[in-house]
């Protein structure tokens, strides 16, 4: 009998064999599942050591009272929000993620939103395929070199996006309380200011800020309001950094000139819902960090983490440092 179990909570991968592969080879049983409520959840896993997950949530104090053997849940992603992490912490399970994928996949999806928003490249597209080889409707385009970008957000993949902005001549500005003014970009000129300014002075602004109860609806109608460059916004972070609603009503009133989102409110949004309708709003189906190499990185990091943990180390990203391990 197998001394570990480590389970998967949910998973929209085609397979798990490279988690399988790295659990089963430290002599552990490996268990997925596909859990659409607590009770599936703790019946999963009430007797797990470590669990995989992916978009089941929030994981609370009762999933981690309900799997007493629990030592670890790592997230497949950068993002977290599934997770409770004081209930981890109370509960002696280190939760953890991977933070440190599909930098380049991200920024490149985000530069490539701007880009295609500044540039009207879609529009454009949509007009030929309908037969319309003119100019005039897609006027007017702006210069994009000489304007000024707001990266909200400087973590691994804002700090990325400065790197890459910087080659296209724009002024770079910054909003993170997390983060030093003279923090060192490796010599980019990227400057740290207040929210509202950033908003005000910006005539694109980037989002790549976490989720959680601080930055639920960070851009609204207040943020809108103060946007005085009606800016092409871009979000490839979370889709609840973004009150949708009010999104709709900026567009509509001017005070944001096009918006490039890989995530939506929801996760998919309706047919007639208003920023489907909107020729200034380009969506991708949140596959922003998706590349052939990113998804295997993802997977090799995440059972990394829990082979380290069953083996008595210490995993490499872990969220609640201050827990008292079971």
């Amino acid at each position: 009998m197998a001394e570990f179990k480590v389970v998967v909570s949910d998973y929209i991968l085609p397979d798990m064999e490279i988690e399988r592969q790295a659990i089963e080879a430290i002599g552990a049983q490996f268990v997925t599942g596909q859990c659409q409520s607590v009770a599936e959840l703790i019946e999963l896993a009430h007797d797990a050591d470590g669990m995989f997950n992916t978009y089941f949530g929030p994981l609370s104090d009762e999933v981690f009272a309900g799997c007493p053997k629990l030592k670890i849940v790592v997230r497949f992603g950068i993002g977290y929000d599934t997770i409770d992490v004081e209930a981890a912490t109370r509960h002696g399970v280190m939760a953890v993620n991977v933070p440190d994928y599909c930098i380049d996949e991200v920024s490149d999806h985000a530069i490539g939103l701007w880009l295609a928003l500044g540039r009207k490249i879609v529009s454009a597209d949509r007009m030929v395929r309908t037969g319309d080889w003119g100019m005039k409707p897609l006027q007017p385009v702006l210069k994009l070199q000489g304007q000024t970008v707001g990266i909200v957000g400087l973590g691994r993949i804002g700090r990325r996006m400065a790197h890459k902005l910087s080659a296209f001549g724009v002024e770079l500005l910054f909003a993170d309380p997390y983060v030093d003014a003279d923090v060192d970009l490796g010599g980019i000129a990227c400057r740290k200011v207040e929210l509202e300014e950033l908003c005000r002075r910006s005539d694109a602004i980037t989002v790549h800020a976490l989720a959680n109860d601080e930055t639920h609806h960070l851009l609204n109608a207040e943020r809108f309001a103060q946007m005085e460059q009606g800016p092409i916004i871009v979000n490839t972070a979370r889709a609840r950094l973004i009150d949708s609603d009010a999104l709709v009503a900026a567009l509509e009133k001017g005070q944001v000139r096009s918006a490039g989102l890989d995530l939506v409110e929801g996760e998919e949004l309706p047919a007639g819902h208003p920023l489907m309708q909107m020729d200034n709003v380009v969506i991708t189906p949140h596959v922003a960090w998706y590349s052939e190499a990113s998804i295997v990185e993802l997977r090799r990091k995440a059972a990394a983490e829990v082979v380290r943990v069953l083996q008595g180390e210490r995993p490499v990203n872990l969220l609640n440092p201050e827990v008292v391990p079971r």
